[in-house]
Order: structure tokens, then sequence, then C-alpha cells
């Protein structure tokens, strides 16, 4: 299981490397999303833990922080990044070894934790995953762990919206479950007012849950009077 890997094409720093604090196969996540490029197999866990050790995700960075191309670094993976309680010391051991902006792709579940929205300012770009405008179709589409309430991921994310002195932007990820609601997740955007809307139209999940380019189309069309960008990365 690679921890350090890319670059990646990242819509919000162009070449990045990516990083999996999580590292484990299959996935250890507190979701369970029907679009999962990781498939449907794995644990869902709700207690934060460390699960790789600083040093060795620093080793396996080398050389490659240190390259021109290389723009920035983005942490996400093979589980919810915020699970790993060492992410905001290795966040910071990476932002004093190189001058390189640091990205955070996050499902949000974890943000009303004590400490949680504080340490988030080592973070250059918060990217917050949106899915849903109602319970349900939380529940269809990204089957959290029964702890986690929906009402409480809108929540943390206004407040990390508030609180967050960088760049917040917020992920949309078009499947056939949540197009009914798309008009109430781009107001739900709009209320939030993030800097940048990624949607996302997977390609790798089940094809029963992904949407025909008109459908996608469509969704796109929602979003009128918000800044909206693809979110495709590619290796």
């Amino acid at each position: 299981m690679k921890i350090v890997y890319g670059p990646i094409s990242s819509p919000c720093m162009g070449k990045a490397i990516a990083v999996d604090p999580i590292g484990r196969h299959p996935k250890a996540c507190n979701f369970n999303c029907i679009y999962c490029r990781l498939g449907q197999n794995g644990m869902v866990l709700l207690e934060r833990a460390t699960f790789i050790d600083d040093d060795l995700i620093l080793e396996q960075m080398g050389e490659c922080l240190y390259r021109d191309e290389c723009c920035g670094v983005m942490f996400k993976g093979t589980g919810e990044p915020l699970l790993a309680t060492n992410i905001f010391a290795v966040a910071r051991k990476i932002k004093e070894a190189a001058p390189k902006k640091v990205a955070l792709l996050t499902n949000c579940s974890l943000l009303l934790e004590p400490g949680i929205i504080e340490e988030l300012g080592v973070f250059d770009i918060i990217i917050a995953k949106l899915d849903a405008a109602s319970d349900d179709t939380f529940q269809q589409v990204n089957r959290p762990h029964p702890s986690i309430r929906h009402s409480d991921i809108i929540q943390g994310m206004k407040e990390a919206r508030d609180r967050f002195p960088g760049s917040f932007r917020i992920q949309v990820t078009l499947v056939r479950e949540n197009l009914d609601e798309m008009d109430d997740i781009a107001q739900l955007c709009r209320e939030i007012c993030p800097d940048h809307v990624y949607l996302n139209n997977p390609e790798l999940c089940d094809p029963s849950h992904q949407l025909s380019k008109r459908e996608a189309e469509a969704a796109w069309d929602k979003f009128f009077g918000i800044r909206c960008a693809s979110s495709k990365e590619k290796e």
C-alpha cells in the first residue's frame, strides 16, 4: 500500500503529491460511500488513531517534496484523513520542510470534535465533501457510521467555513441517488459560501450509480452563480 503517491493533477493545486495517512487495505473510514473507488469492503470506524508513523510518511515523501513540478501536497486516501490523530503534526512537518501548499480532502464528519477546527489552520486549502441535503440521502449515498448525523456535518462545515483562514472549497459527487436533491445541495453551497465548488462525476464506481452526460450537465446547471469546476484528478 502506497502512503505517498503521485504526482496527481489536482484541480486546486496543479501537480501535487498525495499523502494517505490511513494506509489500509481494505479501507478504514467512517463512511462507506456508494461511489468509493476503493470498493465497498473495509472497516467502518469512528475512533481516531495513529495509523502510520510520522517519520515513515516523511521518509516516503523523500526528495519528491522538493521537486519544482510539485506545487503542493494533498491529504486523502484509504479513509477519512482526519481519523489519523497525527495528521496535523505531519502537515506541520511538511510545511517546515518545504514551502508548499498543503490541502485536505475531508468528509467533514469530525469537524465538531474538540480541537479539530482549531487545528485546520495548518492547511492552506480545505476541500469539504457534500453529497446530500437530507439525512435520508446522506444515509443512502455516504452510508456513515450509525452515530454520524447529517445535521452535524452541515454545522461543522459552516463553522469551519467561518473560522478557517485559508481557502475553503466544497466537492459534490454526482450520483443517481442524489440527483433529485441537486437543487437543495446547490442551495446549501450558497449558504456555506465556499471559494470554489468542485463537481465530481465518478467514472470508477458501479455504473448503476453513474449519471449520463446529459444528466450531469443538468446537475451542473443547478449551481448557477457559484464558481464551479470539475474535480477530476489524474495521476
